[in-house]
C-alpha cells in the first residue's frame, strides 16, 4: 500500500522504541504524500509528546486485518493551515502484513494486574492521572494509590495480550503489569480492546480481554521469538522422529513410500 492511500481523518498508530522501552501512540492523518504523513497534533493532559532524534519510530496503519508499517521514519512538528500537527517522513515502502497472523505464544502464568480511576472519565488507566497546575482542584489533589488483582496471562505477541480476570473491564480500560520471563520481568502497559465471558466449567476466572500494547519493554520481542524457536525446533524433532518410525514400519512391512512432505523450517 502507498502512503499517500491512508485516507484522511484515519487512525494512525505510532510506535516508539526508546531507552529499552517501546511505546504506542495513535492519531488521525491530516495530510500525506508520497514521503510524509502528518497527524493531529499528539498529546496528553495537555502535553505535546515530544519525539527524540535517537527514537527508533514505526507508523502503522491497520485496514480491516490488514496492517502496513513503515520503519525507520524521522519525527518532526509543523503547522498545517495554522495549527499544530506532528509529521512522519518515510524512507521506505511500507511492509504488509496480517495482525491476526502475528505470532503468538502460550504463557499461562498468573501475575498482578494494577491500575488507577481516573475520577474526570470513570475509566481505569495505567499510567497515575494527575490535575493540570491550572485545575482549580490542583490545590488539593491527593496522589492516588493503585488497584491491584490478580489475573492470568494466555497469550502474547509483538503488539497485544490475551489476559483473564475477576473484574469487569471495559473497552478502553488500561492496565500496568509484568510479565515473567527468562530475561526477569517485563513492564508493561496495555488497553482493553475486546472483552468476553468465560463460561468454562470450573475456570478460575470469569472474564477474557484482548489488549493492545501501549508500552512494552523491547525484549518482549526477543522472548517470544526465542519461545518461537523452541516451539519450532521441537515441532522438528518430532517430524524426524515420525519419519524415521515410518520408515523403519515400512521396511518391515514392505509398503510402498509415500511422497515426504515438505520438511519444517525455522521460518515457517
Amino acid at each position: 500500500m502507498l502512503l499517500e492511500n491512508i485516507p484522511l481523518g484515519r487512525t494512525v498508530e505510532i510506535f516508539v522504541d526508546r531507552e529499552g522501552y517501546r511505546y504506542r501512540l495513535t492519531s488521525k492523518a491530516e495530510y500525506v504524500d508520497k514521503k510524509k504523513i502528518c497527524v493531529t497534533l499528539i498529546a496528553a493532559r495537555g502535553k505535546v509528546f515530544k519525539f527524540n532524534s535517537e527514537d527508533s519510530i514505526s507508523v502503522v496503519y491497520r485496514d480491516s486485518d490488514n496492517m502496513w508499517k513503515w520503519e525507520e521514519c524521522r519525527a518532526g512538528m509543523a503547522k498545517l493551515d495554522n495549527s499544530l500537527i506532528h509529521f512522519f517522513e518515510i524512507k521506505d515502502k511500507g511492509k504488509s502484513f496480517n495482525r491476526r497472523n502475528a505470532y503468538r505464544v502460550d504463557l499461562d502464568t498468573e501475575t498482578m494486574f494494577g491500575f488507577y480511576m481516573d475520577a474526570k472519565t470513570g475509566l481505569k488507566v495505567s499510567e497515575m492521572p494527575y490535575p493540570d497546575v491550572d485545575d482549580p482542584e490542583f490545590a488539593a489533589y491527593k496522589t492516588p494509590v493503585p488497584e491491584f488483582v490478580q489475573g492470568f496471562i494466555k497469550d502474547v505477541s509483538e503488539t497485544g495480550i490475551n489476559i483473564c480476570l475477576n473484574i469487569k473491564l471495559k473497552t478502553d480500560d488500561a492496565v500496568f503489569f509484568n510479565i515473567p520471563s527468562k530475561f526477569g520481568q517485563l513492564k508493561a502497559k496495555a488497553q482493553v480492546v475486546r472483552k468476553s465471558d468465560i463460561t468454562t466449567k470450573g475456570s478460575k476466572y470469569s472474564y477474557s480481554y484482548g489488549c493492545v500494547f501501549l508500552q512494552t519493554d523491547k525484549r518482549l520481542i526477543k522472548y517470544i521469538y526465542d519461545i518461537q524457536r523452541e516451539a519450532l525446533k521441537r515441532q522438528k524433532e518430532m517430524y524426524y522422529m515420525e519419519k524415521e518410525l515410518r520408515k523403519s514400519h515400512q521396511t518391515k512391512t514392505g509398503e510402498i513410500p509415500k511422497p515426504e512432505k515438505e520438511e519444517i523450517s525455522e521460518n515457517d
